[in-house]
Formats: structure tokens, C-alpha cells, sequence
């Protein structure tokens, strides 16, 4: 079932997100490493928190999946991007690998877009992880382009176009 979280899941939020880290971390990816400082990716989080909507799947009574619902990103999308309908996906993350969470909320949070009008639902992941390139690709997306900015390691556009 799709939930909005609310202030008692920012500390999960935080969590799952380090786990995240530590499960990318015995992968063959270079996300979320690097010399991160963890105190600023926890201010980013909670400035999103506290700045946009952030969706969960709950099953049991439990949030199994997580993200954020944010303004694209204007560094890596032009005007006219910008200016479409649109659903913008961010910190996504999930409790446990291989059981469909992710899944569920993204299908959830497509139909939601779609039942709001949106005409695209959007995202910037990690540029150089394959692998989750591939996961947006078998759910319905479509890699628009990869942007080179300094100081970012996202920057691979992805795109899904909603029908009404």
C-alpha cells in the first residue's frame, strides 16, 4: 500500500539509506563510495524531507520501500523538460533486495502520476551503475542521456511517458 511518510520515518529514512550503502558496497558499483561525507548526505536527506513529499510502500505495517518525490533537477534537465508535467523520483531506496518493493512502489507512484495528469515520470540515478540503469529500463523508462557535471556522480537521465 502506498503511504506519504511523516516525521516518524525520517530516522528510517536515514537507515535504509545507510544500509544502502553498505549492501552497494559489496557490489560491483562505485555508488555511494568515494569518500562521502555521510554528515552531509544525512543534510541532504533531511532537507529533502523536510522540503518534499517522500512516499513508502508498507506492507504488514511495515515501510519495506521508500523515496522522495522532488523538482527535477536543474542542472541536468533543459527548460523545456522542466516546464512538462512531470513526477520526479529521488532517493529511492528499499529494505531488502530481490523482493519486489522497489518494484511495487515505483508502480505505484507511476500510477499515481498517471491519475494526477502527469505526462512523464522522471529521475537522475548514478551514471556509472549499469545495473540500475537496467532495472529503470525494465520498468517502462527510457535513458534520455547522461550529463557530465562536476562534483555529481548522478546524471543518467531516465524517463517514462504516462498515457492517459
Amino acid at each position: 500500500m502506498l503511504i506519504t511518510l511523516d516525521e516518524s520515518h525520517r530516522k528510517l529514512v536515514h537507515q535504509v539509506r545507510d544500509e544502502a550503502g553498505e549492501w552497494l558496497a559489496t557490489k560491483a558499483t562505485d555508488q555511494y563510495r568515494g569518500g562521502l561525507d555521510m554528515a552531509q548526505v544525512h543534510a541532504n536527506i533531511d532537507h529533502d524531507f523536510d522540503e518534499y513529499p517522500f512516499v513508502g510502500w508498507l506492507i504488514d505495517g511495515e515501510v519495506v520501500a521508500m523515496m522522495a518525490l522532488i523538482e527535477p533537477e536543474a542542472d541536468f534537465w533543459s527548460p523545456e523538460e522542466l516546464a512538462e508535467p512531470q513526477t520526479y523520483i529521488s532517493r529511492f531506496f528499499v529494505v531488502e533486495h530481490g523482493k519486489g518493493y522497489g518494484s511495487a512502489l515505483l508502480d505505484a507512484v507511476i500510477e499515481q502520476a498517471r491519475r494526477d495528469g502527469k505526462r512523464w515520470v522522471r529521475l537522475n540515478c548514478w551514471s556509472t551503475n549499469t545495473r540500475l540503469h537496467e532495472y529503470y529500463v525494465a520498468h517502462g523508462f527510457e535513458h534520455v542521456r547522461t550529463c557530465e557535471i562536476p562534483g555529481r556522480m548522478s546524471g543518467a537521465l531516465f524517463q517514462r511517458k504516462l498515457n492517459s
